[in-house]
């Protein structure tokens, strides 16, 4: 069985970028989600002083309908920047490597928290557990993660209001 990170491998960069104007939306001044429309992404992108790339709205439909495959490295890194400034709040960074799919983007999330002795210590003693084990590991953590939420309702740790 193929894992969701080898389909993503598979998928062409045409379905990648059209995955991030269905995802990556804005709100209307009537509160309704809208997707960005090619025009306005390379718009965006070649007025964004932050990188040297100009993208054309006909060069940018050409890449999401799949008749040109290999934009230069300045233009995906212009496509992954926009996405990214605007992407929603909590979601895993879009960077160039997701364009071209080199990776996970939550593989850089997860090397920094295994970067901390004790997350890694823990890491390496749930992989030695059995699946009853970890499960029940998983339920003990959500009990912690409940007892968290402080008196006045403020998360401890993150400091949010509400349930985890």
């Amino acid at each position: 069985m193929k894992s969701e990170g080898d389909r993503e491998q598979r998928r062409s960069l045409a379905e990648r970028l059209n995955s991030l104007f269905a995802t990556v939306r804005w709100t209307d001044t009537h509160g309704r989600q809208r997707e960005y429309s090619t025009a306005e992404v390379a718009k965006a992108v070649t007025t964004d002083p932050s990188h040297p790339s100009t993208l054309s709205r006909s060069y940018l439909a050409m890449l999401r309908n799949g008749s040109h495959t290999n934009p230069t490295l300045s233009v995906l890194e212009g496509l992954a920047k926009f996405f990214d400034d605007k992407r929603p709040p909590g979601t895993p960074p879009i960077t160039v490597q997701l364009l071209v799919a080199e990776g996970d983007p939550e593989d850089e999330l997860l090397r920094q928290r295994l970067a901390d002795h004790q997350v890694r210590a823990i890491a390496m003693r749930a992989g030695e557990m059995t699946p009853a084990m970890r499960r029940q590991l998983l339920k003990m953590i959500a009990i912690l993660d409940q007892d968290d939420v402080g008196e006045n309702g403020l998360d401890n740790e993150k400091g949010n209001r509400g349930l985890t």
